[in-house]
């Protein structure tokens, strides 16, 4: 479908367009390369990407408002913020990250705005974050957060070495791993190498960072979980769902967020929908309180 096609659209459910059948086909016009920075496009599914999320103009403001909304541990940067500096030639997250009040200031920030900003910056680099969640920030294409943790489960060229190592990372070395073909290997690579000189940059900034431990270090043993796939709903007593899911994770068991066929458990907490039990009973899914599987741990 290209410019002068004629198709035939109906209104799906009266109000969704869906192109019924092409009637008289025309090329699709498809560029060639982003019309903002001019690198090279990659499809990913069904969209067209520009995979040079740093130095892309056109992406730069949205990259830096990912990476703090990705980190989740500070408040103050928010996309209103990031507008405000950025149409202050701020272009970059490491720029971010070299702010000082007398930069605020001309910016048009006040005294106690500024120091609150500042107070925030420290706050991101201090509170402990997941490593695989800091990788996931910069927005490589097809490493988002679950990829970014099942990476960093199965590789690490340096087991004394933090996620920095993952730019030796081979395409080889990712394909390999379950869950990654081949072209998503490719974008990996080509979109770790596009970010590494501001990873480092910012990485050497001095972020508080829990490494995620290799598949062959976490616990397996005889614990009733290790290979499970599990699934956590509702409002835990014994800790937060993200501390219980890791937890799980280090007893190797496989977290996810949503029940289908192939959940094994489904541990309620509080205020949990009659509606979501039952749903994932008729899965064959087995449904069990919290306590009783703190019990069964």
């Amino acid at each position: 479908i290209g410019p002068g096609a004629v198709i035939e659209l109906v209104r799906s459910g009266l109000v969704i367009p869906k192109i019924q059948r092409v009637i008289t086909p025309a090329e699709p016009e498809l560029p060639t390369e982003c019309p903002s920075c001019a690198s090279h496009i990659v499809w990913d599914g069904d969209n067209i990407i520009c995979p040079n999320k740093i130095d892309c103009t056109a992406q730069a403001e949205n990259s830096i408002i990912h990476f703090f909304k990705t980190l989740g541990n500070n408040d103050g940067f928010g996309p209103a913020t990031i507008t405000i500096l950025y149409a202050q030639g701020i272009k970059t997250i490491h720029d971010i990250y070299l702010l000082d009040s007398e930069k605020l200031a001309a910016a048009g920030f006040k005294e106690k705005t500024s120091q609150n900003l500042l107070n925030q910056l420290g706050a991101s680099k201090t509170l402990q974050i997941e490593d695989w969640r800091f990788l996931s920030a910069f927005g490589v294409v097809r490493l988002g957060q679950g990829s970014s943790e099942r990476l960093l489960q199965h590789y690490r060229f340096d087991s004394s070495e933090g996620v920095e190592s993952i730019f030796d990372i081979s395409e080889a070395q990712i394909s390999a791993i379950d869950g990654f073909a081949e072209k998503t290997a490719a974008a990996i690579v080509e979109g770790l190498a596009n970010i590494k000189a501001e990873f480092l940059a910012i990485y050497e900034q001095g972020f508080n960072l829990e490494i995620t431990p290799l598949v062959s270090e976490q616990v397996q043993g005889d614990n009733p979980i290790a290979g499970k796939v599990i699934v956590f709903t509702g409002s835990m007593q014994q800790g937060s769902r993200p501390e219980m899911e890791k937890q799980a994770k280090a007893l190797g068991a496989k977290v996810s967020k949503s029940v289908s066929g192939k959940t094994d458990l489904l541990v309620t907490g509080e205020k949990v929908g009659a509606k979501k039990i039952t749903d994932a009973e008729n899965k064959g899914v087995k449904v069990i309180s919290e306590v009783d599987y703190l019990a069964m741990l």
